[in-house]
């Protein structure tokens, strides 16, 4: 919990108003704007909700559903740049099953997801053959985005915001 507090008061913290005006963003060498969200799973959605955004003020801005009708992830904006995402039905973690709940993926936007992947490559980072293909496919929240991991095998996600993103039309 207290990681999970120091994370939310960091992306507050280190935000402005970003979204959707990706030209004027400072960007460091790879391309990468800031910090865009953290992924979470959670046990409990309802007990999650009440704490994220009942508690500390976060508004849900969209659900993307499995085919099933249930949640896959609820969307919650800090501000205008950065967001956690839920994703019910974690398990609790044990010492003996990190990972299973907590952070899921840094989610990095960038200002052009295949520049990034160019530099990314260049600099000797092994993508998928088919990484550049998988990288133009707009997603179910319309923004382009591709995995890759560090050395730990910690995932990140690159993600570029398009004008018509579920991200951008959040704004206030």
């Amino acid at each position: 919990m207290t990681r999970t507090v120091f994370v939310c008061f960091l992306l507050a913290f280190c935000s402005g108003d970003l979204v959707g005006r990706s030209e004027t963003v400072p960007t460091n060498e790879m391309g990468i704007q800031y910090l865009g969200h953290v992924a979470l799973g959670v046990t409990d959605l309802d007990k999650a909700l009440r704490f994220y955004r009942d508690q500390l003020g976060l508004t849900e801005v969209f659900r993307l559903n499995k085919p099933s009708g249930s949640p896959l992830l609820v969307y919650l904006r800090l501000n205008n740049n950065n967001f956690i995402e839920l994703f019910p039905g974690a398990e609790k973690q044990t010492q003996a099953e990190i990972g299973r709940t907590g952070l899921l993926h840094l989610g990095f936007f960038v200002k052009d997801l295949q520049a990034t992947l160019r530099t990314l490559r260049q600099r000797g980072y092994h993508l998928a053959d088919d990484a550049f293909k998988q990288a133009a496919q707009v997603r179910a929240d319309g923004t382009f985005l591709y995995f890759i991991k560090d050395p730990d095998g910690n995932s990140i996600e690159l993600s570029q915001i398009t004008p018509d993103s579920k991200q951008a039309k959040s704004r206030r």
